[in-house]
C-alpha cells in the first residue's frame, strides 16, 4: 500500500467529492414525500422492501420479461460499473486485489464491457430505439464502455491503471451531470412508490395475503 497520492489519485478523489455535491443537490432539489392523506391499510416499509426486490424481476417488468437478453446483459454492465467503483476506491488508498479477486474482476469487466457494446450497437441499429434516442443516451453508453475497457486492461497490467483513474474520474463527474444520476432517481422514486403501494395494501404480494395489511 503505498502512502503517497498520485495525481490520477487525487483527480479520482476531487470528481468523487464534486459528484457527492451534486447528488446532494439533486437529493435537495427532489425534496421530501408528501404525506399521504388517505388511512393506511397497510405498512409503507412493506411495500418498499416489494419495489427493491421482487418488483425488479423481470417477471415483474412488462418490457424486461419481453427483452429478457437485454435485461440480462443490463445487469452485467451494472456489475461491471459497481466492480469498477470498487476497484477504484481500492487504487485511492493503494491496495491490490488478490490473482483470484483480479481474475474475477477482470471476467466481470469482460461481461460488462461486451454487453456495453452490445446494447450500445442494439441502439443504434434498431430504428425504434434510435427514433427515441438523443446523443446522450450514446455518450454515456460509451463513457461507460471505456471505464470497464479500461478497468479490464488495468486488471491486466497494472501499469495502465493511471488511465483507468482519469476515466473513472470523468465518469463519477459525469454522474449527477447526465442520465447516470438515475441511480439517484431510481433509489428515491422507487422508495416512493413502494411506501405508497405498502401504506396502500396494493401491491401485488398484497393480493395474495388473504388480507388487505401486509
Amino acid at each position: 500500500m503505498s502512502v503517497g497520492l498520485s495525481l490520477p489519485a487525487i483527480v479520482l478523489i476531487v470528481a468523487s467529492v464534486l459528484s457527492l455535491v451534486g447528488f446532494f443537490a439533486i437529493r435537495v432539489r427532489l425534496g421530501a414525500i408528501p404525506p399521504a392523506i388517505a388511512p393506511a391499510r397497510g405498512r409503507a416499509g412493506a411495500g418498499i422492501a416489494y419495489a427493491f426486490t421482487v418488483a425488479f424481476a423481470p417477471w415483474a417488468k412488462e418490457s424486461a420479461s419481453r427483452h429478457l437478453p437485454s435485461y440480462v446483459a443490463g445487469i452485467a454492465v451494472h456489475l461491471g460499473v459497481f466492480a469498477a467503483l470498487a476497484r477504484l476506491a481500492l487504487s485511492v488508498v493503494g491496495a491490490t486485489p488478490p490473482r483470484l479477486v483480479g481474475g474475477v474482476l477482470a471476467l466481470v469487466f469482460c461481461a460488462g464491457l461486451a454487453c456495453g457494446l452490445a446494447l450500445l450497437v442494439k441502439r443504434a441499429a434498431d430504428p425504434r430505439l434510435r427514433a427515441i434516442s438523443v446523443p446522450e443516451d450514446f455518450f454515456a453508453n460509451a463513457l461507460v464502455d471505456a471505464v470497464l475497457a479500461a478497468g479490464l486492461v488495468a486488471t491486466l497490467r497494472p501499469g495502465a491503471l493511471p488511465a483507468f483513474q482519469i476515466l473513472g474520474a470523468a465518469l463519477i463527474a459525469y454522474a449527477p451531470l447526465g442520465k447516470i444520476r438515475h441511480m439517484l432517481l431510481l433509489l428515491t422514486a422507487r422508495r416512493a412508490l413502494g411506501a405508497t403501494l405498502g401504506r396502500r395494501g396494493v401491491r401485488p404480494q398484497a393480493r395474495r395475503d388473504s388480507g388487505a395489511r401486509v
